[in-house]
């Protein structure tokens, strides 16, 4: 249960306010490890998958922008997006040369399917060409790739109207220099009808300036207003825009203009203005924080976080606030860059670069005074988005007023508020991860996911800025919560968790803001299935298991608390609710399917072909991992899922044929194996269940090789907030969580020789006695001097054990074979 806490004053990060420099609060170094860390910041390349795959035709859709660890602020550029293509504000084709940037904007979701954020547009020019038209419309300005780089907390381009533009991050807090030819060429443009859906033509324009501020203080010094950032997945996801306050400073004042002059005035929430750049200087520098509340607060976060700092120490700072996230992993080929092959390097790139997108996200939301905007809409709510821009009235919330009680009886206290969580397509590997390698901020993320439950009145399904969006089935919530609790992240208010868990799956009219948590409730408890579909239904079933799984997890005091009263009556119900889905297996082709509503009560409607969001039947077929086991018998034992498998991947079972990018990533159609979404992430562990590890090892390892790389088009397909990236940095370490919840990892082979993996203040030790690029193939693997002989890791172990230690071997082994994975005989033996 929450604890109210009375405020006296605002509640400030201490010293930070007093020093006023270089307070990036997400940043803060973690373990300890500060004089042991390896320069890993150097092998990341943020520019993977800002392209399109050549095969699933989806882009990674992340932004190189410049952000610290968790950022509120991700300051880059915004380019013309297509379709949903860009939706990360930046997209270039693989081998650009040129692109067109509209603006540089503060805000950028990380590799989503969907455009949102992208505020306080803004663009330098050396001419006087404001950054939009009348209309809002961005003008765009041309770049040369090559000219263009970018390194953790930092991105630089020099554009074709010459000027050259390098900017860094604190936070909650940009910081931008603009180096322009001349002294008379130092003009400045920002409008606040700039977001992310201007850079798609037939969404541009749309915002209203009625709907923004802008004004001009100190001699163009200061300039301070009010963006929106649309609605999340704009007409498809949530109907709520959101505010975001901007204070920016700047470190020269304006030139003066003759009578009659529209430089330096705010027309239509825009400003053109010139700066007066005197002298040999040429150079203007901005600093500029930003907030969810107010113009008061986003000033306060730049006083607080970085009043005075020059931009090079600011960018040394995130840097090494990168640098100590990611050696969360440290690889220890990565501690002697100068004897890498080619291929080290690049696979080193791949790893902390993916490792980086992970950290990148959820963001923090809270303001250094503890202030957010509330999730608590008040109803009625509106059925559409407002494109003109307007934004419902909501009240502050406190992260101070958000402390809890654990069951111990004592008292925590969550550090930030969070927001971009989406949930969908994270709940498979990246809430594990993070819950992993950095429980603190994972207890964080999900005592936000319970206040913002609180204040809407259910969990969210997929939350950005402070609203909830529904662009996917299911009410995934409740698998992220399993899974980060079962994985580390435990210090959140569990008893309030369990209660809106409890509500969500058992009471129909639950729902945030409007949103039901399980859509057509009485339907689906009723009849067991959704008529005429059937990857919602797979949804469904899922977060039942998770629900179960959660709820059973915690202390018998949590379950029976007055507030909770959660029965193994109850448990078995949802135990139960998640084998439903043989309601739309069918037996006749072996297939997920779908059903027709019933014909009368308590009888099932016919088979029918079933519907796959984004994906097909392969896919889905192997998405829900805790059933495995009954999957197999259904379609008649491991010898057919073998044939399966071998037919999603393309590979025999002598795995000597090699599958080809476009048969591991033919796209959303595919009836092959599709990586670049989330459904199939777990398939290739499948062969684990069905006596056929060496497949699995060679499956990842193919997948690895293959379907990911270096260059801009590196990604299989949208990121979606660290979701394919965490992926890749499981599978690199030789694990992943196949059953989202269930106390355990399956296992593959480690791709790099020696390893340490901190999982919180535990220190785990992976290594091999050979390369697995030439040695794919497990032959033994002992934790801590004992043999484990499945090929499945329970977490105890994993928390208990020091040192795996895997013996390879060039050619296919029967390690793992004749064991259950999940059963008994799979955990360690003398």
């Amino acid at each position: 249960m929450r604890r109210l806490r009375v405020r006296c004053g605002a509640v400030v990060a201490g010293a930070a306010l007093v020093l006023g420099v270089l307070q990036p609060a997400g940043a803060a170094p973690q373990h300890g490890r500060q004089h042991g860390e390896l320069p890993l910041t150097q092998y990341v390349n943020p520019f993977i998958g800002t392209a399109v795959s050549p095969t699933s035709g989806y882009a990674g859709n992340v932004n190189p922008g410049a952000q610290v660890p968790f950022g509120m602020v991700d300051f880059g550029p915004d380019t013309p997006r297509t379709n949903f293509n860009g939706s990360g504000g930046y997209l270039t084709d693989a081998d650009a040369t040129n692109g067109r940037i509209n603006f540089f904007s503060l805000t950028h979701l990380n590799g989503p399917g969907c455009p949102g954020q992208g505020v306080v547009g803004m663009m330098p020019a050396a001419t006087p060409q404001p950054v939009a038209s009348d209309t809002g419309v961005p003008t765009g300005v041309g770049f040369q790739t090559a000219n263009e780089s970018a390194s953790p907390g930092y991105y630089s381009v020099r554009l074709d109207n010459k000027v050259g533009v390098r900017l860094t991050a604190t936070t909650r807090t940009g910081m931008a220099q603009f180096s322009y030819p001349g002294t008379d060429s130092g003009y400045f443009s920002l409008d606040t009808r700039l977001n992310a859906n201007s850079n798609m033509a037939s969404t541009a324009g749309k915002v209203s300036a009625d709907n923004t501020a802008l004004d001009i203080a100190d001699h163009g010094r200061v300039l301070t207003g009010k963006t929106v950032a649309p609605a999340f997945c704009t007409p498809y996801g949530t109907q709520f825009n959101s505010n975001v306050y901007f204070y920016a400073e700047f470190d020269k004042s304006l030139r003066a203009q003759p009578a009659g002059s529209t430089l330096n005035t705010v027309r239509h929430g825009a400003a053109l203005l010139q700066y007066d750049l005197t002298g040999a200087d040429h150079t203007l520098t901005m600093r500029v924080g930003i907030s969810s509340v107010s113009v008061a607060n986003a000033k306060l976060n730049l006083k607080t976080e970085n009043a005075r700092s020059r931009f090079g120490q600011v960018r040394a700072h995130a840097d090494a606030a990168w640098n100590t996230r990611l050696n969360s992993v440290q690889i220890d080929e990565a501690a002697r860059p100068g004897r890498l092959t080619g291929t080290q390097r690049d696979n080193l790139t791949k790893f902390y670069t993916a490792l980086y997108r992970v950290f990148g996200t959820p963001t923090i939301y809270s303001d250094v005074n503890g202030e957010y905007r509330s999730m608590a809409a008040t109803p009625p709510y509106p059925s559409t988005v407002d494109t003109s821009g307007g934004v419902d009235r909501r009240p502050v919330a406190n992260v101070a007023d958000d402390t809890f009680t654990r069951p111990d009886g004592s008292t925590g206290h969550p550090r930030y508020h969070y927001t971009g969580l989406s949930m969908w397509d994270t709940y498979r590997s990246d809430a594990q991860l993070l819950a992993m390698l950095a429980p603190k901020e994972a207890s964080d993320v999900m005592q936000s996911l319970v206040v913002d439950g609180e204040q809407c009145g259910a969990f969210p399904h997929w939350v950005d800025a402070s609203d909830d969006s529904t662009p996917m089935a299911g009410d995934n919530a409740l698998p992220v919560l399993a899974a980060s609790y079962d994985f580390g992240a435990t210090d959140f208010d569990v008893t309030t968790a369990a209660r809106l868990v409890k509500q969500s799956v058992f009471d129909p009219t639950s729902a945030c803001n409007g949103r039901a948590s399980m859509a057509n409730a009485k339907q689906y408890l009723a009849d067991g299935y959704y008529p005429d579909t059937t990857s919602p239904n797979i949804e469904q079933y899922a977060v039942d298991h998770a629900a179960a799984t959660f709820l059973s997890a915690l202390p018998a005091s949590v379950r029976s608390d007055p507030t909770v009263q959660v029965s193994q009556a109850d448990i078995a119900k949802l135990d139960d609710r998640a084998t439903w889905w043989r309601h739309i297996f069918d037996p006749n082709n072996d297939t997920i399917a779908a059903r027709k509503p019933p014909t009368s009560s308590g009888e099932p409607g016919e088979l029918e072909a079933g519907w796959y969001h984004e994906s097909t039947e392969p896919n889905y077929f192997w998405s829900f991992g805790y059933a495995w086991p009954q999957l197999i018998d259904a379609i008649g034992g491991k010898a057919k899922a073998v044939d399966r498998l071998n037919t999603l991947f393309s590979v025999d079972s002598a795995l000597t044929k090699v599958p080809t990018l476009q048969q591991l990533n033919g796209g959303q159609d595919s009836q092959g194996f599709y990586m670049g979404n989330e459904m199939g992430f777990p398939a290739p562990w499948a062969y684990n269940w069905v006596g056929k590890p060496a497949s699995t090892q060679y499956v990842v390892q193919q997948l690895l090789h293959t379907a990911f790389g270096t260059s801009r088009d590196g990604l299989p397909g949208n990121d979606d907030m660290g979701a394919e990236s965490s992926w890749y940095v499981f599978a690199s370490l030789g694990m992943f969580p196949a059953s989202q919840a269930d106390g355990g990892l399956a296992l593959s082979t480690p791709q790099f020789p020696s390893a340490t993996v901190h999982l919180g203040n535990h220190r785990l030790r992976i290594r091999t006695d050979r390369d697995a690029s030439s040695a794919p193939f497990i032959r033994s693997l002992r934790a801590d001097g004992h043999n484990q002989q499945g090929s499945w890791l329970p977490l105890n172990t994993l928390r208990s054990t020091n040192t795996l230690r895997y013996a390879l071997s060039a050619s296919p082994t029967s390690w793992a074979s004749t064991v259950d994975p999940a059963g008994p005989a799979a955990k360690p033996a003398s």
